[in-house]
């Protein structure tokens, strides 16, 4: 008798903290993240931090953004690339720059985008920290959900294959190449 109780109210409790967790359908889901703190690309001084809301189909969703950097100067260039079920509500340009100051090195985009097919979509941002001669590049990429079990939109994506036999996938890119006199 003791050993069924000394087994069954640790599992009681933690039944009880799970049931206790169960999001209210009614209620609208926030979804966030940063990069802060996580890996960073060496010398790419940018870092990012999200917060999106989970929405059903044909409703809008909140998308914030905030882009830091270390960098002392010089400029952010944001290249923003949206999946193609993901539409854009507010009129704003895909491709947007900042400047670095001592005193301002927070940058805000915020934005709404809707959709009429359920999915998790992501918004792509390429950035670009000019800060001299050679700019620093960095990508993110900021989840939409959308509908109640949102499924990850596969696309036809080509993998060419090494010698190996392992699998290559073909990413955008952008490249510099200075000539040494």
């Amino acid at each position: 008798m003791r050993k069924t109780i000394l087994v069954l109210v640790p599992l009681l409790v933690v039944g009880l903290y799970a049931n206790s967790k169960k999001i209210n359908p009614d209620e609208q889901t926030t979804i966030g993240g940063t990069t802060v703190g996580k890996y960073s690309k060496p010398g790419a001084p940018i870092d990012m931090t999200y917060k999106t809301t989970k929405i059903n189909t044909n409703e809008t969703a909140d998308v914030n953004i905030t882009l830091t950097t270390t960098a002392q100067s010089g400029k952010v260039l944001v290249s923003m690339n949206i999946d193609n079920n993901l539409t854009l509500v507010d009129n704003i340009d895909t491709n947007q720059s900042f400047d670095i100051t001592p005193d301002k090195k927070s940058f805000n985009i915020d934005m709404r985008v809707s959709s009429k097919n359920e999915g998790l979509y992501y918004i792509r941002l390429l950035t670009k920290v000019q800060t001299g001669l050679h700019p620093k590049l960095r990508s993110f990429a900021v989840p939409v959900m959308v509908g109640e079990n949102p499924k990850p939109v596969t696309r036809g994506v080509n993998f060419l294959k090494a010698k190996s036999g392992e699998n290559i996938s073909v990413s955008k890119a952008v490249e510099t190449i200075e000539v040494i006199k």
